[in-house]
């Protein structure tokens, strides 16, 4: 029986649902990314001709639309209140005699409790009427919070429509779920390396910078943040009926909403304290932060019984893990230049082991963070890991003065030409545009694998190469000479001649590969991508106007904005000018057909360490290309683990599940 192009619509929409819960709830996709996507350029198609059919919970309207100019307050129907904190093993006990206290229950008695992870985030909560997403909002002061719908429908695991698990499922007629906003730790290091290489000052820490993710007015930009959810509790709802938390749990997972797999049912406190205790030890093989474990009464009747001060339930209580901090002494404060002129404050520190590596260096955000907290040189500092990954100086230890420590004055001038500076917010910014460190910076990012991928060309010849005057930007690179490099500082004849092979290879990257090295704000390695399968050439992007831009899928009036201004530029458009006489590609090649290998079709991989012959970006392509899908962390269902140099903790994990590892050699074999 022919379909109606309504019924082939619906049909679309419930295949890609489906496949949505598989990859995002189950965590055991069975399509590769090549071929979800198919399915959503279908069905985009189809709308685009029907758009009468067009529906708010179709999977194609999750980013879309204009910009917001505020959010509007909602006020929640059931308050969301904070959870009070306990940090040892006695406060634990005391809670569970508490307890047992207020809801009369004998003292020998034991009590179920569900312990989760208490995941380092953005609390928020989902609105649900008959089974359609048309609600989301932040936690505010508990009792009203922002209005961040468009920017939660761009997050690919909170479905715009429930698809209960079993067919005969009752879908209620309205019930809110609770959960947790998180940027996973991958997705927090490449927008703060992608930020560095910018000249953008860093995110602290991924929950400030979920956070932020999640208050961005463009929709577009929040998608760009791969912002990930766990949900863990079901506010108001109606015609359930519902006696234990777990059962919430259930309900929700059941409904393709993830929850946390380490969620654990305990039968007394004794065996939390020991779930807390091991995962004190274990959080760091997390791809996401955790600061603590939540502790809740199982039954619902005690919920009732209990109740909640003006702050917090009586029934919930967080276990807290303390910050591993350490103490050093500040011996310099140095600064650092970006590519975009942004002046950054860092401490070098006298080494000391902190959460596993040794620090030398910290943070300092900014000039005024320097006022703020008084740092001085010379000064005796608590330093921890923001997010146990940037470490920053905490708080200064002004008792351990001898008034030998230097007040560090904020520079008036770009310490690095002498340019004039001005405050952009609160960071300070060079606007030279021929500053030698923003030229370093820019070449070395130019060179990136990433971005031109020349190997060879890292950051001490980057220097040395502005330094002596060979290359004024990162288009003068084409112009190099055997001659010009063979005399300096460790190179000679055959690093030369490598590297004057690699830049002459770089000429025919593909053009996303281009725009991406060009350094554009708010452009990274996605973006490129996005703007060359659009405009197919650098001239057509260069003339693009805002209009031309923000009808792209992803792209808003931020990232326009940051386009057309960089190709407005007289120093940008003489740049464009010499690499084109350099012969250097500025066209889109022709996208290659979808190749199946049965060694690699339908397998999942996973890639960590640093590859010789391929980026991770080009060895993930090469995968999907020929049929395999990318994920980000190992599990047991992974197939294949490609191991390049300093692999880390995937590596023991791989192991631990059995998993196949794959050097370099075999990946090549594998992929042939």
């Amino acid at each position: 029986m022919t379909l109606t192009i309504k019924e082939k619509i619906e049909q679309l929409r419930g295949i890609i649902r489906y496949h949505d819960r598989k990859y995002y709830v189950e965590n055991n996709p069975e399509i590769t990314d090549y071929e979800y996507d198919q399915l959503l350029k279908e069905l985009q198609q189809l709308e685009k001709l029907h758009p009468d059919l067009i529906t708010p919970d179709s999977p194609t309207q999750r980013v879309g639309g204009e910009p917001l100019t505020q959010f509007p307050a909602v006020e929640h129907r059931i308050p969301m209140l904070s959870i009070d904190n306990t940090y040892s093993d006695e406060e634990l006990e005391e809670f569970d005699r508490r307890i047992k206290r207020m809801a009369e229950i004998n003292a020998r008695q034991d009590i179920e409790y569900v312990v989760e992870l208490k995941i380092d985030g953005v609390a928020i909560t989902l609105w649900y009427e008959k089974g359609l997403f048309v609600r989301g909002a932040t936690r505010g002061d508990g009792f009203k919070g922002d209005d961040v719908t468009a920017n939660l429908r761009t997050i690919r695991q909170i479905p715009l429509k429930l698809q209960p698990a079993e067919v005969k499922q009752k879908i209620p007629p309205v019930i809110e779920i609770r959960g947790e906003i998180y940027l996973p730790d991958k997705e927090f290091q490449r927008m703060n390396e992608e930020r560095e290489d910018e000249g953008e000052p860093q995110f602290a820490n991924p929950r400030n910078a979920a956070a932020g993710s999640l208050k961005l007015l463009d929709p577009r930009l929040t998608a760009q943040r791969h912002l990930c959810v766990f949900t863990y509790a079901i506010g108001y709802y109606e015609e359930l009926e519902l006696k234990t938390h777990m059962q919430c749990l259930e309900l929700i997972r059941s409904l393709s909403l993830p929850v946390n797999p380490h969620t654990r049912l305990c039968k007394n406190m004794e065996a939390v304290i020991r779930y807390c205790n091991e995962w004190d030890k274990r959080r760091r093989e997390l791809d996401y932060m955790v600061d603590g474990m939540v502790i809740k009464a199982n039954s619902l009747a005690i919920h009732d019984r209990l109740g909640a001060t003006s702050k917090a339930p009586r029934w919930m209580i967080s276990y807290k893990y303390q910050p591993e901090q350490a103490v050093s002494k500040i011996e310099e404060i140095v600064v650092n230049v970006g590519k975009t002129g942004t002046i950054t404050p860092v401490a070098c520190l006298a080494p000391v082991p902190l959460s596993g590596t040794t620090v030398s260096r910290a943070t300092l955000h900014n000039f005024d963070e320097i006022s703020r907290k008084d740092i001085r040189v010379g000064d005796r500092v608590v330093v921890q890991k923001a997010g146990e990954i940037i470490p920053q100086v905490v708080s200064v230890l002004k008792e351990k003065r001898d008034g030998t420590e230097k007040i560090f004055k904020e520079p008036s001038a770009c310490p690095e030409c002498n340019g004039s500076v001005s405050k952009d917010g609160v960071y300070l910014r060079c606007h030279n545009p021929f500053c030698r460190a923003q030229a370093k910076r820019r070449v070395q990012y130019f060179a990136s694998r990433d971005a031109m991928d020349i190997e060879g060309l890292g950051p001490a010849l980057a220097e040395q190469l502005v330094d002596k005057g060979l290359v004024k930007d990162y288009a003068d690179v084409y112009y190099l000479k055997y001659d010009d490099l063979v005399n300096l500082e460790r190179m000679g004849g055959r690093s030369s001649s490598n590297l004057i092979h690699a830049i002459e290879e770089s000429r025919n990257r593909d053009l996303d590969r281009l725009i991406c090295a060009m350094g554009i704000g708010n452009v990274g390695s996605h973006t490129a991508e996005v703007l060359a399968n659009h405009f197919d050439t650098l001239d057509k992007l260069a003339n693009a106007g805002q209009a031309d831009l923000e009808e792209i899928y992803e792209i808003g009036p931020v990232v326009a904005q940051s386009i057309i201004a960089f190709f407005q530029n007289e120093h940008t458009q003489e740049i464009i000018k010499k690499l084109k006489t350099a012969g250097v590609n500025t066209k889109k090649r022709a996208t290659p057909k979808l190749v199946k290998n049965p060694k690699v079709s339908g397998k999942s991989f996973v890639i960590t360490g640093t590859l010789q012959k391929y980026s991770r970006k080009e060895a993930g392509t090469l995968i999907r290309n020929l049929g395999g899908r990318i994920l980000s962390s190992v599990s047991k269902k992974t197939d294949f683990l490609v191991v390049g140099e300093d692999p880390g903790s995937k590596l023991d994990k791989a192991r631990e599940f059995n998993v196949h590892v794959l050097d370099e050699e075999a990946f090549e074999k594998i992929i042939s």
